[in-house]
């Protein structure tokens, strides 16, 4: 049952991981959209989860255990293809410093030469803010997602 589980949270990160792909390298989907789409799998996933595993034994506690297993894998999986995607694909790194630098020099409140060491900064520090914000984002969703589909699940059994 322990392998179910597992599974179950990989497969969902697999497919996080494709649409988010499918969306960047074939521009099917605006970047917004795809990220909503990837949101939404992994929200949908949590809930499934927890009501294919519906008993009326079960306290919200339990409930929130067993989501917190499943998407903290999930988020596991996801930090790795996301430094991973931003490894593969430097130049994304190099655009976002293109506009991090316009931004620094639309403010006209630094020298040249520190809007300079402030963009190395920015690309040296990129891969691990983006692993960064993708963490704390699947992490605030997948508590978000767990704890109410526990309260509605606890709540449906009285």
């Amino acid at each position: 049952m322990i392998g179910n589980k597992f599974i179950g949270a990989l497969l969902t990160a697999l497919l996080m991981a494709i649409i988010s792909w499918v969306g960047f390298n074939n521009n099917l989907l605006s970047p917004n959209l795809t990220q909503l789409l990837v949101y939404l799998v992994f929200a949908l996933s949590i809930s499934f989860t927890l009501l294919l595993r519906r008993d009326s034994n079960l306290k919200f506690g339990d409930y929130f255990q067993m989501g917190f297993r499943h998407f903290i894998l999930i988020t596991l999986v996801m930090a790795i293809f996301t430094y991973a995607f931003a490894h593969f694909y430097p130049e994304l790194r190099e655009q976002s410093a293109i506009a991090f630098k316009a931004l620094l020099e639309k403010e006209q409140n630094k020298t040249p030469a520190e809007i300079e060491q402030d963009v190395k900064l920015y690309k040296e520090g990129y891969a691990t803010a983006l692993v960064s914000r993708s963490i704390f984002g699947y992490l605030m969703a997948g508590a978000l997602v767990t704890a109410i589909s526990s309260l509605l699940l606890t709540l449906q059994k009285k």
